[in-house]
């Protein structure tokens, strides 16, 4: 799920978009002497742009509840103020307007959310910082912003033997950090990411011998040298650390299902896709086409998606994820009534049943989506709640503050999903709530036979729930696929024992940022890349959830705006890019869509209003990803990162295979020069018909390519699931041809 304006994880904070050096402009602080995590007074002043009954402040401070901070009107005026308690740190704001209109601070720095929405950034300062200047080269170390948890959030197995650390210090305070081990190890820590408060560090280590990892940090500004060593304290020059240790054995190696790497995911909205039974619309349906509204229904079902059966084998796809699937409410399903039941305007449990058996028949796999953090009011459990108070049976199976319980805007009497009313959250620490959705889990894998769960708002769960889910779930199908739904950095969760992947939202922000919106240099756009694979171990990036595109993102065809060759360099990299791609309904021929819910179109079938050279793009990518396993399975090198010519190359080998992608982001026609060294002593040869020439001189390979043209090119060893034949010609400016 998605909010408007919301960003949940602050992944646009990351260093490849430069460090933040941002002051809050609209929020002055109240300076009292106290500890360092003590709130402080932020003062508010917004002026709406129009007459306004009640306006409030909503950011990432209090979970973007709308209605929590009111702001007050002045008299005989039009300006709004306020002043609330924030403890320290980033966030990102909005004002609310009238319950609906969401503003941003025209005094205050704004942050992209990714999704081309603007929100303003509020940098709340510890109190501790006070007290030091936070000046590199100046010998002096803020203490209480030095800090590292010897768990999950900062120690990361990459693989058998290599663990990577984390630390943190105050923004531009610190001039170099390494990593130290008993048996002598230093290694050099690099700043990877950065806001206005702190510098987080990453360093690599490796186990040596010993069954126990034990480690210490060295930290140097100016001429002074301090060790910052367990429980958590930065030393006196010289003293000697206390080692943290870490046991591997609370470090399994992931071991996600093997089809996963071999997989091309389409992406179903139900309601929207295809109506192949109208005698279960229900009542209130709309005509296929209208325009998408928060709460209108078009009647797609599963039905629909038999029907089109057809066209998804043509299309070469060979796994489903569907948006949920259960009776709800809504048009998107998102808040769930009964989880054993199938919306009766979707189809029935049999007919579920039967489509994951076709698709199993095909070797396809289907991926459910599971919405476990809340549920909808419609469940008998929070009925009961509602007529039966405390006496309900099922008291303690949401966070209850008070009786009687109120379904309204800026109610508090429970706790819900970012303050919105309909979406109660559940209580996954009681028992029998725990007991029933685990129930859940196990129940569709064995009814439906589905293959996996794409779980929804994974990081408002407790992770200990994810433990024990993932043991469910493995246990019913030990090849079942578990996706979480993290719009950051999502490492701690792919450490084996939880999740196998996420939707790799910041590398879909990072393609977007160098392909459509030229934010990037090649430079810069390898560093973001880079940044993201140093997030996961090896076994989870070749099993990521790379998409352009989903139910809560603009769609492509919007973004790029009739800019064909470049949507056609994103599509080309997502395909041949370690990980596993996935196609959003309608993508493939050019659907246009905005924000939600205007991305939530309805499927046009109409095929003269399709973008058929894109079609045809991508079944001829998803065939040659079959047919090559060296896309599915290769490791990575950077062959080119060109800022001059804007070029841009990678490198895969797997086995006796090699594959070489360039990009041209120049509306000129370059040469990219790749060292044979890269790319070895294979013979190379295109891939793809677009328009390339390529010579070799001495230690050189030289790609020349047309104005914003690609290539594709590889050693012909075939380990494939299945040859096609690549015979289509794709003119490098590739024209958006409509038939």
């Amino acid at each position: 799920m998605h909010l408007p304006f919301r960003t949940r994880k602050q992944f646009s904070l990351q260093a490849k978009h430069g460090i933040f050096l941002l002051s809050a402009c609209a929020a002055v602080l109240a300076m009292n002497a106290a500890q360092a995590d003590t709130p402080r007074t932020v003062r508010f002043e917004f002026q709406p742009p129009a007459a306004a009954h009640t306006v409030c402040v909503a950011g990432t401070f209090n979970d973007w509840n709308k209605s929590s901070f009111p702001l007050t009107r002045q008299a005989g005026s039009s300006l709004w103020k306020g002043a609330f308690r924030i403890p320290p740190g980033v966030y990102l704001y909005r004002f609310v307007v009238n319950g609906a209109q969401w503003l941003p601070d025209p005094h205050a720095p704004g942050v992209d959310d990714g999704n081309s929405n603007i929100n303003s950034q509020l940098v709340v300062q510890p109190r501790s910082y006070d007290l030091y200047p936070g000046k590199t080269g100046d010998g002096i170390i803020t203490p209480s912003a030095v800090s590292h948890i010897p768990g999950r959030a900062d120690i990361m197995r990459r693989d058998a033997r290599t663990f990577q650390i984390t630390l943190r210090t105050r923004a531009h305070d610190v001039e170099r950090c390494w990593l130290t081990t008993p048996d002598g190890q230093r290694a050099a820590m690099h700043i990877v990411q950065a806001d206005p408060l702190t510098d987080i560090w990453r360093g690599v280590i490796s186990l040596q011998k010993k069954r126990l990892l034990r480690y210490a940090f060295l930290l140097q500004d100016g001429s002074v040298q301090r060790c910052y060593s367990a429980p958590g304290r930065l030393l006196p020059e010289g003293a000697k650390p206390v080692w943290f240790v870490c046991n591997p054995a609370q470090y399994p190696l992931p071991s996600p299902p093997a089809w996963v790497q071999d997989a091309v995911f389409y992406q179903i909205f139900p309601d929207r896709f295809a109506n192949g039974d109208p005698a279960n619309d229900g009542p209130g349906v709309q005509p296929w086409g209208t325009p998408p509204t928060h709460s209108n229904r078009m009647g797609g079902d599963l039905q629909g998606v038999m029907q089109h059966w057809p066209y998804l084998q043509k299309l070469g796809i060979n796994a489903l994820y569907f948006c949920p699937l259960f009776t709800s409410d809504s048009n998107h399903g998102y808040d769930t009534d009964n989880y054993l039941q199938v919306d009766p305007r979707f189809g029935t449990n049999d007919l579920l049943r039967q489509l994951v058996l076709l698709a199993h028949e095909q070797h396809w796999h289907v991926l459910l989506d599971g919405v476990f953090n809340h549920t909808g009011v419609h469940t008998r459990w929070f009925e009961s709640l509602q007529k039966q108070g405390a006496k309900s049976p099922w008291l303690h199976w949401y966070f209850v503050k008070h009786f009687p319980i109120q379904v309204k805007e800026g109610q508090n009497s429970y706790v819900s999903w970012f303050g919105v009313p309909t979406l109660p959250k559940l209580n996954l620490d009681n028992p029998p709530t725990r007991r029933f959705i685990l129930h859940v889990a196990r129940y569709w894998l064995k009814y439906a036979q589905a293959d996996g769960w794409r779980l929804d708002a994974a990081d408002q769960v407790d992770p200990q729930f994810w433990l024990l889910f993932r043991k469910a779930v493995r246990k019913a199908n030990p090849n079942a696929f578990l996706m979480g739904e993290i719009w950051g950095d999502a490492h701690r969760w792919l450490q084996g024992d939880m999740f196998d992947s996420v939707m790799n939202y910041p590398w879909r922000q990072a393609v977007l940022d160098y392909f459509q919106a030229g934010r990037l240099s090649p430079t810069q756009f390898d560093a973001a890349l880079r940044h993201i694979r140093d997030n996961y171990p090896a076994a989870c990036l070749r099993v990521m959830y790379n998409l352009l595109g989903s139910h809560d993102t603009v769609r492509l065809a919007t973004l790029f705006q009739g800019k064909s060759a470049l949507e056609q360099q994103a599509i080309l990299f997502q395909f041949t890019y370690p990980g596993v791609p996935s196609i959003y309904y309608g993508d493939e021929t050019g659907m246009q869509g905005g924000a939600d819910p205007d991305d939530r179109r309805c499927m046009d079938w109409n095929r003269a209003h399709w973008n058929v050279s894109l079609l045809h793009w991508y079944r001829d990518l998803i065939a040659l990803r079959k047919q090559k396993a060296v896309l599915r399975r290769g490791d990575f090198h950077t062959a080119a990162a060109d800022d001059r010519h804007k070029v841009y190359a990678f490198v895969r080998r797997y086995k006796n295979q090699t594959a070489l992608a360039v990009f041209n982001n120049s509306g000129r026609p370059q040469t990219a020069r790749i060292a044979r060294a890269v790319v070895g002593r294979t013979q190379l040869q295109s891939w793809l018909n677009t328009s390339v020439l390529l010579t070799q001189k001495g230690r050189w390979l030289w790609v020349h390519l047309p104005a914003h043209g690609m290539a594709l090119l590889g050693s012909e060893a075939r380990t494939g699931l299945t040859a096609q034949k690549q015979g289509r010609h794709y003119a490098a400016s590739f024209a958006a041809k409509r038939m």
